[in-house]
């Protein structure tokens, strides 16, 4: 007799701030586990997203749960609520017909079950009231903030020059006296003629950390090593940006100037909308940093510089933008420091972080010709990555996707005829049961019903093997035709949209940005790569089947 294997569990936590309780996440474990013992299930993995909003799909221990069900690795998914899971309906229908199209199912302890029939209803009644509850949230805070800002109460947010309310220990914004020499120094010497890019690096050289230095930041932030950038000093004087243009250093505050507007797909994607004049805005003396003549020295020689490079401006203005002006420009990092490679003269690609902020900021000087490290990075895409070695590697890799898909779903993968079938035969069963209808009858419609399944599961498989053979067929064709194309860009004279498409497709292939490597008295170039562009133009569907893989980076000598 053969023992039925307990389904394998992931349970999932998350929270959204950090001012929630700590033990939130494991309050949610602890009654996932109850479930998970009364349905017999066994645990295989935990994950839990601390401190992220379920508005998006950016959250690492959300796509490791994800990975794993692509890998076959767990049968079902076990969270407190739906809101753990989704609070954006996007994201929440794409992920339920992903898990659906793998055979995983999932459940919640506040009773949501995808198992049972109809629960698709429940869903979207719970997944648009989960939305709605996010967006009056985002509401009830900026009324919330807009009353203190009239109160002359503090708002929240840091600015170099100040101690927060938060950590002043008086309850009040209090300046911090070590940081106003120095905005006072940024302002006199701006004023007497040097450039934000001559103060920066300066301020690099004597070691005096930037603003938000100490502050708590993302991972993968570019400015958590505390060096000043010519721009965090000459900032944008339309938006108040910028050290030399935040107006609190002449004791004026100014609440509600911009708005955010989250992303509809992505709560973490956010817009700036600038408004016309800010909400609120008031004087407070206590907190002058800048005396008044410094300050209008200031503006004096920002009005003049603007004027002096209006022509250029001017020249430079189009009605859609200035399009990167060659083809690999914004796809090359710097290696050190992470900040991207730019055209620095006529000829030469250099580090932004270097030039902007000297060798204090990043000590990659690198310059590298612009025609020659195009032409390496193109070679490189062509001779390695789109090599007959590469194409084999993308069909092993999709042949072993499809295996395991199949494997984790024993049934056919679910189309929509398919799954209407399924329901019909599920309600036979239960008129069955109820006594709706007589045995005879049922039977016969089940027994009809459970053919015609037969056929559709039979046609999908088929479709599916059909599908596979016609991607082995049709990868080596693609590759000739990717090898091709990419080996004519640098001879054509290409139009500012053909550069921009161009542009695209290499940075597909190259699934995120190489990176100029200095070692030793030589320069590497640090590159890896994606197979998905290729199984993608071959007709594979790689969403469900194929997820972040490619080629390790792998450093090219220069």
């Amino acid at each position: 007799m053969t023992t039925r294997q307990p389904a394998r569990a992931a349970l999932y936590a998350r929270v959204s701030t950090d001012k929630q309780s700590k033990e939130s996440p494991a309050d949610q474990l602890r009654v996932c586990e109850r479930l998970v013992e009364r349905e017999g299930f066994m645990v295989v993995g935990k994950y839990v997203d601390d401190g992220i909003s379920g508005g998006t799909s950016q959250r690492p221990q959300y796509q490791d749960m994800l990975a794993s069900a692509r890998r076959g690795e767990i049968d079902i998914i076990v969270a407190e609520d739906l809101k753990r899971l989704w609070r954006e309906q996007a994201e929440q229908w794409r992920a339920i017909k992903e898990l659906l199209d793998l055979g995983i199912a999932f459940v919640t302890v506040s009773g949501i079950d995808s198992r049972q029939a109809n629960f698709e209803m429940i869903v979207a009644v719970m997944g648009a009231a989960g939305e709605l509850d996010r967006k009056e949230a985002g509401y009830r805070t900026h009324r919330g903030l807009e009353g203190l800002a009239i109160k002359h109460q503090p708002t929240g947010g840091r600015a170099f020059g100040y101690i927060s309310a938060t950590d002043s220990g008086t309850g009040k914004i209090e300046i911090n006296h070590d940081q106003a020499e120095i905005v006072r120094r940024i302002f006199s010497e701006y004023a007497e003629g040097h450039s934000p890019r001559q103060i920066a690096a300066k301020l690099n050289v004597e070691g005096i950390p930037s603003p938000g230095a100490s502050w708590k930041r993302n991972e993968g932030g570019k400015r958590r090593d505390g060096k000043w950038q010519a721009s965090a000093i000459h900032g944008e004087v339309t938006k108040g940006t910028g050290i030399l243009n935040n107006e609190r250093y002449i004791g004026r505050i100014v609440w509600g100037r911009t708005k955010w507007r989250r992303g509809a797909a992505d709560s973490l994607k956010r817009t700036v909308i600038q408004l016309a004049t800010p909400l609120q805005s008031y004087q407070d003396e206590r907190l002058r940093i800048v005396p008044q003549d410094l300050w209008d020295a200031v503006r004096q020689r920002q009005a003049s510089v603007m004027r002096s490079s209006s022509a250029i401006r001017n020249s430079l203005k189009s009605k859609s933008g200035r399009p990167p002006g060659h083809l690999i420009s914004g796809l090359v990092t710097c290696g050190v420091c992470k900040g991207n490679y730019v055209i620095v003269n006529a000829r030469e690609y250099g580090c932004a972080t270097h030039k902007e902020g000297g060798p204090a900021a990043c000590s990659n000087s690198i310059r590298l010709k612009r025609k020659e490290l195009q032409d390496e990075v193109l070679r490189i895409v062509r001779e390695v990555m789109l090599s007959p070695e590469s194409v084999k590697y993308a069909e092993e890799v999709y042949r072993a996707g499809i295996s395991r898909s199949k494997a984790s779903s024993p049934k056919a993968p679910s189309g929509a005829a398919l799954a209407s079938k399924e329901r019909e035969i599920e309600q036979l069963k239960g008129m069955l049961r109820a006594g709706t209808l007589s045995p005879t009858v049922a039977q016969a419609a089940i027994a009809a019903a459970e053919s015609e399944r037969v056929s559709l599961t039979s046609a999908q498989r088929g479709k599916s093997d059909r599908q596979e053979s016609k991607v082995s067929v049709m990868l080596p064709r693609m590759a000739d035709q990717f090898r091709v194309a990419v080996s004519r860009l640098p001879e054509l004279e290409l139009l500012p949209s053909e550069k921009m498409e161009a542009r695209a497709m290499v940075a597909e292939i190259l699934d995120g940005k190489p990176s100029v490597v200095p070692q030793g008295e030589q320069v590497g170039l640090r590159i890896g790569s994606s197979i998905r562009p290729l199984l993608r133009a071959a007709g594979a569907n790689v969403d469900n089947v194929v997820a972040g893989v490619g080629f390790e980076p792998t450093t090219f000598g220069l």
